[in-house]
């Protein structure tokens, strides 16, 4: 059918694909195909609303969808989808820093970071980012990016998360995170309880974030990471043992070093840890299997090639790139 909508309407792959699925969904959306119909929705606004809308709340969406524009339905979708942990778990898997050198000798960067952080370092940026009158907003934050990058400027930023009852949770900018992602961002932050009444929000409770003297001590006891193998021991959060949720308290005996890996991998990956009275920590799954356990050496061997000669003559040393360059093209 792709391929048909591509031939006859003159439509590339993906819009066909598109269109197909559109198509697919409004059999089980009658109102919304109907608003569609009448003129009241237009195909933009379709198309975002057939992502989350089910025949339950359709009628809720028709009508906030008239009021809003199409950019405005496609955040609030966004923001209304449920983010699960495995979403946010791959997307700490797929974080990555790439970097290219263009033709005319610049440097484009191109960096890949999970929700939390990456909402952190656009906040950064935007923070550290000075308006100059003739200046395009882009290059003033590309030059607040290498400020920060080199140290030569400092902010102090914070990702908000809003959870409700029914467990959606999304960031300030709209970004849905797991109810795990944001019980790890809790973990290390403050919290605060607030409840919606009729004459408007009523903050019911508040936990204060881990205190410097918590964390200093952490850092006198524990000069690196303690989830078991790890030696990291930059910046780091303090995480509740039990957690928050669950009755835990912001106190020494149930607080440990984690680095901001594995601090994540033990709230998306459900792990289980145990802190003795020594402080020293054992990790296990949620089945009850210990995960520092030790691993078995594998011996890798490779043959030797028949003739070295006929790979080239690199015997596997760091080019010299300014050497090469003088004496390849010095004249």
């Amino acid at each position: 059918m792709q391929h048909w909508l591509s031939w006859k309407c003159g439509l590339a792959s993906v819009a066909a694909s598109e269109r197909l699925r559109v198509a697919k969904a409004l059999q089980e959306l009658p109102l919304v195909k109907q608003a569609f119909w009448d003129g009241h929705l237009s195909y933009s606004k379709v198309r975002e609303l057939t992502r989350v809308v089910t025949p339950e709340t359709e009628h809720r969406w028709c009508e906030v969808a008239q009021h809003l524009t199409a950019g405005q339905l496609a955040k609030l979708v966004a923001a209304g989808r449920r983010a699960t942990r495995q979403e946010d778990a791959a997307q700490v898997d797929g974080r990555s820093f790439r970097w290219a050198t263009d033709e005319d000798g610049g440097i484009t960067i191109t960096v890949r970071l999970p929700a939390d952080s990456g909402a952190a370092a656009v906040a950064a940026v935007r923070a550290a980012a000075k308006i100059e009158r003739g200046v395009k907003l882009a290059q003033t934050q590309a030059d607040a990016f290498v400020e920060l990058l080199l140290g030569r400027s400092e902010v102090s930023v914070e990702v908000i998360a809003h959870v409700s009852d029914d467990g959606h949770a999304i960031l300030d900018n709209g970004n849905p995170i797991s109810t795990e992602l944001a019980e790890c961002l809790s973990c290390d932050g403050a919290v605060t309880t607030v409840v919606d009444t009729p004459e408007g929000p009523i903050e019911r409770d508040r936990q204060a974030a881990p205190n410097r003297r918590q964390r200093r001590f952490l850092q006198r006891r524990h000069p690196t990471c303690q989830f078991p193998g790890c030696h990291h021991a930059g910046t780091f959060d303090a995480h509740h043992v039990i957690e928050r949720a669950k009755g835990g308290r912001t106190k020494l005996n149930n607080l440990v070093r984690l680095c901001w890996l594995h601090h994540r991998m033990v709230h998306l990956h459900g792990l289980v840890l145990t802190l003795h009275r020594d402080r020293t920590l054992t990790v296990a799954t949620a089945d009850g299997r210990a995960i520092d356990r030790p691993i078995p050496i594998t011996d890798f061997t490779v043959d030797r090639p028949e003739d070295p000669n006929r790979l080239g003559g690199w015997s596997g040393q760091q080019m010299d790139l300014p050497y090469v360059v003088a004496t390849v093209l010095g004249g």
